[in-house]
């Protein structure tokens, strides 16, 4: 991606420029400061990972996998009504196997945010995203039945998109209005062949993407919100319009070679082109009693859709609820029924439950534990999974951060048996931010 490859070198260009000729340079954080308006930081990571099964089908492989992640954090006049953010990283990743060599292309995200807040009745925000990933567990939990067909022994590479805009305007002391427009969308990349016997001694060549779809999603949410004389809490209503449309991943083609030569069918996927969904609904924030250890966020309420011409219409929520039991135990509940375009067309339906405990161990030392029972039905396939994730987190100072984390998924596909996998991963991460 010549773009991202020259915004990088931008990136590092701006920061050793202004390290030559800022006018006042300090030897503590940030790395370098231009006058009293622009900061920039350095921030890196160094992760090492182990998989048991590093492409999510039951046929498990094992990896091991160290991440570099250098970055740069600009911030411009972050105490002034107009400020600006931009940050940029690449991710660097090697195995620890040959087989695995063609996995190590390296990964960027990208992003910048705009900001005017006066302290007036007009607040504006205006963001940008973009972000690059090579992993298929999310898509082999929504295929199921279909994972080990499309997936195989690959990982699907991704670029994920997001533009923003954001209006909010006070009405009066109590009540604020909220206006968006969000633009999501994906793009695969570099897709991988999988080659398959045929009959006669022919093969059959396709690609890992051949029956997914890439979702250009905008979204318009619309609120508003009324804070009781307390503050303690803020009433909503809420309505959001989405409109969801498909087209089929690059590069789909399925290839014969024959003895004759190769010949290639170019298809297109069967199934939905548009996905569009209203949603109604009433919002509750805030601490519902006077102690303040407990808090919530709901939004609860009532959606229609249309796909290509078929409506649905059902409940849709997202609670939450956290409360503090002690001062250093601190645990919360998140359950979520939702209905959202699917990566293999059409629509997806998701029940989660998620249970999350945090507690500080000593005073730079906490310790979390977050479980999640997921119920995922896209078309005819369902998929039930349960994973479980444990970590310590040690803040160091306030420059360098560790972190260590270990994950437990079972995945399991009704009336397809043979598409079940486990998978467990231990993560070790060091932060560094300067």
């Amino acid at each position: 991606m010549p773009k991202t490859k020259f915004f990088l070198a931008a990136a590092t260009l701006l920061g050793t420029t202004a390290f030559v000729n800022a006018a006042t340079i300090f030897p503590t954080s940030p790395l370098i400061q231009i006058g009293d308006d622009t900061d920039i930081f350095f921030n890196g990571s160094l992760s090492f990972d182990f998989k048991d099964n590093l492409y999510s089908v039951a046929d498990k492989k094992s990896a091991a996998l160290v991440t570099f992640t250098p970055g740069f954090d600009l911030l411009y006049a972050k105490d002034s009504p107009l400020t600006a953010s931009l940050k940029a990283a690449r991710s660097f990743l090697r195995y620890n196997k040959s087989e695995y060599k063609d996995l190590e292309e390296g990964q960027d995200n990208l992003s910048a945010s705009v900001n005017y807040e006066t302290g007036g009745p007009l607040v504006v925000g205006v963001s940008t995203s973009y972000k690059e990933s090579a992993r298929n567990d999310n898509l082999a939990g929504i295929l199921g039945a279909d994972s080990g067909q499309v997936l195989g022994a690959t990982l699907v590479r991704q670029a994920n998109y997001s533009h923003a805009l954001n209006i909010g305007y006070k009405l009066s002391e109590k009540l604020n209005l909220k206006v968006g427009f969000i633009n999501s969308y994906n793009h695969y990349l570099n897709p991988i062949k999988i080659k398959t016997e045929a009959p006669l001694g022919t093969e059959n060549i396709n690609y890992n993407t051949n029956t997914l779809s890439e979702i250009n999603t905008k979204s318009i949410p619309i609120s508003i919100t009324y804070k009781t004389p307390s503050e303690k809490l803020e009433y909503g209503f809420n309505f959001t319009h989405d409109s969801s449309d498909y087209s089929a991943a690059p590069y789909f083609s399925t290839s014969q070679v024959l003895p004759s030569g190769p010949v290639t069918t170019n298809l297109r996927p069967a199934g939905q082109q548009k996905f569009t969904k209203d949603f109604v609904g009433l919002t509750v924030n805030g601490q519902p009693t006077s102690s303040g250890k407990i808090r919530i966020t709901t939004s609860i309420g009532y959606f229609t859709s249309d796909l290509d011409g078929v409506s649905d219409n059902g409940l849709s929520y997202n609670l939450t609820l956290s409360h503090n039991l002690t001062e250093k135990f601190t645990h919360e509940l998140n359950l979520i029924h939702d209905t959202s375009a699917s990566a293999v067309g059409g629509s997806t339906t998701s029940d989660n439950i998620g249970y999350t405990v945090s507690y500080a161990l000593l005073e730079k030392v906490a310790l979390s534990f977050h479980a999640l029972k997921s119920k995922v039905v896209s078309g005819t396939t369902q998929v039930d999974s349960i994973d479980f994730n444990a970590g310590v987190n040690w803040e160091y100072n306030k420059y360098v951060r560790f972190a260590a984390t270990v994950d437990a998924l079972d995945s399991k596909v009704k009336n397809s048996p043979t598409s079940n996998f486990k998978a467990n991963s231990i993560n070790l991460s060091t932060t560094f931010r300067y």
